[in-house]
């Protein structure tokens, strides 16, 4: 049986005039983040129609991987500035797991 893999996908609309500062900001959400145990790809997209939403997507060996890396304070710190500042609306975070 084939290993699998957990992902993570959330999808948001920034507030206008947050654009640069939240794409500066997950850049470095996303440089740390790879760093992790447990990160296989962590990626952050930016929609060419629209360039006030982004999507994050990331995969993990496991959830465990995933939990512990949410936990971390760079993460708490980011849910509470993305709550707060950042984003007028985003999408449930969904999960998944990989089929091969």
């Amino acid at each position: 049986m084939a290993k699998k893999y957990f992902t993570v996908m959330i999808a948001g609309i920034v507030k206008a005039g947050m654009e640069e500062y939240v794409e500066n900001f997950l850049t470095k959400l996303m440089q740390h983040s790879r760093k992790d145990e447990g990160c296989i790809a962590y990626n952050i997209h930016r929609s060419k129609q629209n360039p006030l939403e982004f999507m994050l997507y990331s995969t993990w060996t496991n959830q465990e991987a995933f939990e512990h890396h949410n936990q971390s304070p760079t993460l708490q710190e980011f849910k509470k500035k993305l709550a707060q500042e950042m984003f007028e609306e985003q999408s449930p975070k969904t999960y998944w797991e990989t089929l091969d």
